[in-house]
């Protein structure tokens, strides 16, 4: 019996003994998996700062590196149709912008109908609910789904204290059940009283904006969030502290107004360019310079003259050219009464689309950020009493 007993303790202790290394063992395993991620993540780290040094020796060049089509680009085009922002999203390098257009029904529609699927629209421009009409009858007509379509948006600023209101409201007058982009159209805390001098009403600020913003991502009203109008300070400060970062800044760019540090600062961070006014000649570039006497006419510049002649292409193509050649997105609008006939239409969206058919080279497109007269047609100091663009 005694026997039998000392031979159950042995067992015993060879069970603790087991359990022990065993326990021992599960330790070593639980520390060699903490070292496997600290490792990895370390793996991570030095492959982000390898890409930021890459990006900063780019830096000084706001020409980006070749940039490839998509797979799913059509093999005609010499140029990318598709440009791919952070967080995955897919945008069209070329659109439509829907500020001051004369008949948005007919426009957006033969728009769509002749091969655009970005529309950019916006509170601001008064027009959400004939824009959104003219995107119904396109899907109605079966010329494209929702999902083939790009819709922008922006929130306007006695808009900013709700962006969920603002954003429903939006999509009331569009018809549509989500934006693909929810832009903050101007980044200012006030709005200006001209006839009185003095500030009407203040804003939020983007430090309470920008989380109620996020909001609208997180809820599937929008499946991103970016900015318009902002210049290199006002990044700064929504960079300092968003969770979501913006994936565009839609900005005033043309021949005659090329902000380069504002882009360079936009290429480090991965914000992607939108061009409005990206020919000079909306309705709005055209009052500036009608009101301040000017002749200026981007059609009828020598230096894109010369280049029309030596591409065999036309002005508008060489200016829509240069700037998708630099990875900015551009949205010309279609603005005179004349222009809104169906076949005008067409002939002017196929003239923008054979834009994407042709490359220039880096030294004309050196030439054409370098040249112009550095002149700004929107201006805002109307809406904020000071002018806060770079």
């Amino acid at each position: 019996m005694a026997q039998i007993d000392n031979i159950k303790s042995k067992i015993q202790q060879k069970e603790e003994f087991l359990t022990k290394k065993e326990s021992e063992l599960d330790m070593k395993m639980i520390q060699i998996r903490k070292k496997e991620e600290e490792l990895l993540k370390k793996e991570n780290e030095l492959k982000s700062k390898e890409e930021q040094l890459e990006r900063e020796q780019n830096d000084f060049n706001p020409i980006p590196p070749q940039i490839k089509n998509n797979d799913d680009d059509n093999n005609n085009h010499a140029l990318p149709t598709i440009k791919t922002l952070i967080y995955g999203i897919e945008i069209p390098y070329l659109g439509l912008g829907t500020s001051r257009i004369s008949d948005p029904i007919n426009i957006v529609y033969n728009s769509i109908k002749n091969g655009l699927r970005l529309i950019d629209a916006a509170f601001k421009y008064g027009n959400e609910k004939e824009v959104g009409e003219g995107i119904k009858k396109a899907i109605d007509e079966g010329l494209c789904k929702r999902e083939d379509l790009f819709i922008i948006g922006k929130i306007w600023l006695f808009e900013r204290e709700d962006p969920e209101k603002a954003i429903k409201s939006a999509l009331n007058r569009l018809q549509l059940k989500y934006l693909d982009l929810y832009l903050d159209h101007w980044p200012s805390g006030n709005i200006y009283d001209r006839m009185n001098n003095c500030v009407e009403y203040r804003q939020q600020s983007i430090f309470d904006v920008w989380p109620k913003m996020e909001s609208l991502v997180e809820k599937g009203l929008t499946r991103g969030i970016g900015c318009s109008n902002y210049n290199v300070q006002s990044l700064l400060n929504l960079l300092s502290f968003c969770k979501i970062k913006p994936v565009v800044n839609e900005i005033e760019l043309h021949p005659y107004y090329f902000s380069e540090n504002l882009i360079k600062f936009c290429n480090k961070e991965n914000i992607a360019i939108i061009a409005y006014y990206p020919l000079a000649h909306g309705n709005g570039a055209k009052k500036y310079i009608k009101e301040h006497g000017g002749q200026m006419n981007s059609f009828q510049e020598k230096n894109i003259l010369d280049l029309a002649q030596n591409y065999n292409r036309t002005p508008t193509q060489i200016i829509l050219n240069w700037e998708i050649s630099q990875g900015i997105i551009t949205i010309p609008g279609i603005s005179q009464e004349k222009d809104t006939e169906e076949e005008i239409i067409k002939k002017r969206i196929k003239e923008n689309l054979g834009a994407l058919d042709f490359k220039m080279s880096n030294e004309d497109i050196k030439l054409l950020n370098s040249n112009g007269k550095k002149q700004k047609f929107c201006g805002c100091k109307r809406f904020f009493g000071i002018n806060i663009m770079a």
